[in-house]
């Protein structure tokens, strides 16, 4: 027996946990749409006003033009068009495509594999984004695994392109968070100070909600989704939690979820959850999902040797870990677990 999990669900209680912001009773304004699947809320302290709406449109917008040149799901976008050439020439893309890339493979080296950017073979045998289970079958995961090869990928000035037929590039692991910064970057160029943008979990803050107040942050817990864990200020930072209870599915009692490693395509074991705070959304959002598969010792181990970067583990035996700074983040307060 399958049961599936949507991930829409899962990430509504997150985005909604995540962006538990209190400036008291001052006005606020909260706009939101559906994005990179996923719920995106853009909040700007004070009375709305013709510029600040502006700003949220624009901010929309960017992100809906980053998710048009990098969705795996959009046939015409600028990433299906390099995967679709795979094995050929090379393909013209976007400056934020090749940014996107470049950093997602330098994290890659950085996490010694644990995020890999041409895991995309195997993240299509899993579905799910739509209805899945059973797990794929070990011939069919072993055969997409011979096609992720992060060696494969090469750039040239404003072109990609990827050495082997079959090759597909997923950049779920960092294009949400480095749209999330884009936001952030379009809502201060448009002259607002203080703002808040969550995409499903993925958010970054500018300024503070209030002169007496900063950004409040829940974590989910991950097991009781209208629980937190932890809570602390943000301001000047971005947050990303990545955990095995956002997009999975239930087969004959295991749970299998999107988080996979990319040496075996397997949900990694090691983790039920990993926040990373950041100075940036994209960053956060790509080390959470290496940490997470790295699992307890070796993520905390590399996010020590990380400049400007605390987080949070819980192990698959409900142990929690802190880096030397998480505890030490303005306002925290750990509400325990389980």
């Amino acid at each position: 027996m399958t049961v599936l999990f949507r991930p829409a669900l899962f990430i509504l209680f997150a985005f909604f946990l995540l962006s538990a912001c209190k400036p008291g009773d001052r006005p606020q304004e909260k706009r939101t749409r559906f994005l990179m699947g996923t719920l995106v809320e853009i909040s700007i302290p004070g009375p709305a006003t013709a510029r600040t709406e502006e700003a949220s449109n624009l901010a929309f917008a960017e992100m809906a033009r980053l998710e048009q040149m990098m969705s795996t799901h959009r046939p015409d976008s600028e990433l299906s068009r390099v995967n679709d050439n795979a094995g050929g020439s090379f393909t013209p893309v976007s400056p934020e495509l090749i940014e996107v890339v470049r950093r997602g493979l330098e994290w890659g080296e950085r996490s010694q594999g644990a995020l890999a950017m041409s895991l995309g073979p195997v993240v299509d045998l899993w579905h799910f984004d739509g209805e899945s289970g059973p797990p794929p079958a070990g011939e069919s995961l072993a055969q997409a695994l011979t096609r992720v090869d992060e060696s494969g990928i090469e750039i040239r000035e404003q072109e990609i392109r990827l050495k082997r037929p079959g090759m597909k590039l997923d950049l779920g692991a960092i294009a949400k968070g480095f749209a999330v910064d884009r936001a952030i970057g379009v809502l201060a160029s448009r002259g607002v100070k203080n703002a808040l943008v969550n995409a499903g979990g993925d958010l970054s803050v500018l300024g503070r909600p209030s002169a007496e107040k900063a950004w409040r942050v829940g974590l989910q817990h991950p097991r009781k989704p209208e629980a937190l864990v932890a809570a602390f200020d943000a301001e000047g930072i971005a947050v990303a939690t990545s955990g095995d209870y956002q997009r999975y599915f239930l087969h004959e009692d295991v749970r299998y979820h999107h988080l996979l490693v990319p040496a075996t395509g397997l949900p990694s074991r090691k983790l039920i959850s990993a926040t990373l705070v950041a100075k940036n959304a994209a960053d956060a959002d790509a080390l959470a999902t290496a940490v997470f598969v790295l699992g307890r010792e070796k993520g905390l181990e590399l996010i020590e040797s990380l400049k400007n970067v605390e987080g949070m583990v819980i192990d698959a035996s409900g142990e929690v870990g802190f880096s030397t700074g998480f505890k030490k983040l303005p306002g925290f307060e750990f509400r325990g677990y389980p």
